[in-house]
């Protein structure tokens, strides 16, 4: 392994691992090359490529041990460094307009954290920091692995051991593993998954396991079924991240892969001793900033096409579709201007810093709502335009006496309108829109934990007592 990002060419190379995927129910023999997944792999090797171009400096760091990475993969030692991590991950998001959930710097934000904090993890300690080493050199792209399958909700984890993800032995060259885990957004074109457990508390050691597993690991079979698209769904084509069920038949993961492996840490873990939480959010508010300056953007562009900009309804669905993009901006600089020191003492070159948890939380508490707010806002604004699309933007050439009648105002023909209206189709009606309002909404879980953890912090924090005394 290099101590330089990967190319877009060894990225794809990286997929012909032997790995099984079985999408809508048939073995995918090559996942660059099928059409379902072609556009995603190639869109990641482009953010790979990216790295060794022009945009190099603003994307890369050095790590105190000499590593260049992604900037975001990079332990932060300030809150200048915070600022250079939102800047790298922009512009990675812009490339995409933060339709890619799962780009390879995402699970950065749980690898830093638990380097930072090593000594929480005990005896894995020197697995997890290998395990960011690893990561950072070639920037490797792990998409993660946390939510059990949707069956037995009401038993405790540890007590549906027929579906759910556990150790079956122990031996002297690691852990075996059987089980499934559910929704692992972009697994089919990662290069390994960050397994871990979040939702019901685990309480027996067995089902306390977090590691990391290459996607062609033998015995790991990834099912998944594709939002159906057509050829001019310009976000469906080039983004679509298919959400798999990954199953473990008896996975041998090497000691040297294997992050957490009991439960009392697991709870630590995810009650946020470590600080993953707020570093998963800052890069989660960064990528839906770009989205939502690509929607704003296309939708102010629709109503000039149909006319409609001058109704004062209209106006301020798209004022709060942009007010949206800003509370969200907002939240993640509060982030840094939040920030503090965290983590292990003795760091090599220095201490970490890591995004306020207030602004975090907020987020994570507000960001679902809205977006689908935002979505039924456009769908009101901007209404029957999106269902003017009689022919795709592509089939014009065979019927040219559509284009008159198809026609825009403000300048527009009918092929930026059909274009314009059928890229803001494809990103709040079709099955790709549907599927991302679903993806925003479940980002962070049961909204009632959120907000659980919003008052446990405030409590913890004096802040419920400062305002009880002032009242």
């Amino acid at each position: 392994m290099t101590d330089r990002p990967q190319t877009g060419a060894e990225y794809l190379a990286s997929l012909g691992d032997g790995r099984t995927v079985v999408l809508d129910g048939e073995r995918v023999e090559s996942v660059p090359a099928h059409p379902a997944l072609a556009g995603t792999a190639a869109t990641i090797a482009s953010l790979y490529d990216a790295m060794h171009g022009p945009d190099a400096d603003v994307l890369l760091a050095t790590t105190p041990e000499g590593v260049r990475t992604h900037a975001f993969s990079a332990i932060p030692r300030s809150r200048a460094d915070l600022r250079a991590q939102r800047e790298a991950i922009r512009a990675w998001q812009r490339m995409t307009h933060g339709w890619l959930g799962r780009t390879p710097e995402t699970l950065a934000s749980h690898l830093t954290s638990m380097a930072a904090h090593a000594s929480f993890y005990g005896a894995q300690a020197d697995a997890v920091r290998g395990a960011l080493v690893a990561h950072q050199r070639g920037v490797v792209h792990h998409v993660q692995a946390l939510v059990n399958p949707p069956v037995d909700r009401d038993l405790p984890p540890d007590e549906v051991a027929d579906v759910f993800l556990h150790i079956v032995r122990e031996q002297s060259d690691g852990l075996v593993l059987r089980g499934a885990k559910a929704v692992v957004t972009g697994a089919a074109t990662a290069q390994r998954i960050l397994v871990s457990h979040f939702g019901g508390e685990v309480r027996d050691d067995g089902f306390a396991i977090a590691c990391t597993v290459p996607v062609g690991a033998p015995g790991l079979r990834l099912y998944a079924r594709t939002a159906p698209a057509h050829a001019d769904q310009p976000l469906a084509t080039r983004f679509a991240e298919h959400d798999a069920l990954v199953v473990f038949d008896d996975v041998l993961v090497p000691w040297e892969d294997v992050l957490i492996r009991d439960a009392d840490t697991m709870l630590g873990h995810n009650r946020g001793a470590v600080g993953w939480n707020a570093r998963l959010a800052f890069q989660s508010a960064t990528r839906l900033e770009a989205k939502l300056e690509w929607i704003a953007g296309l939708a102010v562009r629709a109503t000039e096409i149909m006319g409609t900009t001058s109704i004062r309804g209209v106006q301020a669905a798209l004022g709060e579709v942009i007010a949206f993009r800003h509370v969200v901006s907002g939240m993640r600089d509060a982030m840094i201007e939040q920030a503090a020191p965290v983590g292990d003492e003795g760091l090599e070159g220095g201490r970490a810093w890591g995004p306020g948890v207030e602004p975090a939380l907020a987020f994570s508490a507000y960001a679902p709502d809205a977006y689908s707010r935002m979505r039924v806002t456009l769908e009101t604004a901007v209404a029957s335009g999106l269902a003017h699309l009689p022919v795709p933007a592509d089939g014009l050439a065979a019927h040219p006496g559509l284009a008159p009648l198809l026609r825009g105002s403000a300048g527009a023909d009918a092929g930026e309108r059909l274009a314009v209206m059928g890229a803001l189709w494809d990103a709040i009606g079709t099955g790709f829109g549907a599927r991302h309002e679903l993806y925003e909404r479940s980002h962070w879980g049961q909204p009632e934990r959120t907000h659980v953890g919003i008052l446990g912090l405030a409590r913890a924090t004096g802040r419920v007592a400062e305002w009880q005394r002032g009242s």
